[in-house]
């Protein structure tokens, strides 16, 4: 059995690949975040904790976007260039691997946002506190320590990686569909 990936031009073959690519190594990196870095910080004292989650932080917020972007027009291309052929069913799957990667944007937004502002907020507070403070941070006004806010962050951060792990398994799918 062959693949119809073989009849595309070349040009959508390049597409197939850059969309899957973009997909996992963007799936990847958030996954690895949550299960390697997070659990690895745990035994930090909370300012590091937190000032090195800002790092890590920003560096995502640097090269997610564009690769969720990237995907996920990819996958839409491939959706709309497909629904003018007799391949309706694999332009519908592309459509869903480019929703199922684009959705970690809104995902971001609706469930992270308060848990990234509080983070962000601990690791303001961590800049004003002396050594001794640092090494015993007591829970915040509202009952919030940093490592359970860290910890919170990792399953909602591990949830969202698992988007574009889906948008690329779509599209694998989709590209091996006869």
């Amino acid at each position: 059995m062959t693949s119809l990936s073989a009849s595309l031009p070349p040009t959508l073959r390049l597409v197939q690949a850059v969309g899957i690519m973009t997909s996992a190594f963007l799936s990847g990196g958030v996954l690895a975040v949550s299960y390697g870095f997070v659990p690895s910080m745990s035994q930090a004292p909370n300012t590091l904790l937190v000032r090195e989650w800002k790092t890590t932080y920003g560096r995502g917020v640097a090269a997610s976007p564009a690769l969720a972007i990237v995907s996920t027009l990819s996958f839409a291309w491939l959706s709309y260039s497909l629904s003018f052929t007799l391949n309706h069913h694999k332009a519908e799957v592309y459509a869903l691997a480019a929703v199922a990667t684009g959705s970690i944007v809104p995902f971001t937004l609706i469930f992270m946002k308060s848990v990234n502002g509080k983070l962000n907020h601990k690791v303001e507070n961590s800049k004003h506190l002396n050594r001794m403070e640092e090494m015993n941070e007591t829970k915040d006004k509202k009952g919030e320590h940093s490592q359970e806010l860290l910890d919170w962050w990792a399953v909602l951060n591990f949830t969202r990686g698992l988007l574009p792990l889906a948008g690329a398994s779509l599209g694998i799918y989709a590209s091996m569909m006869s």
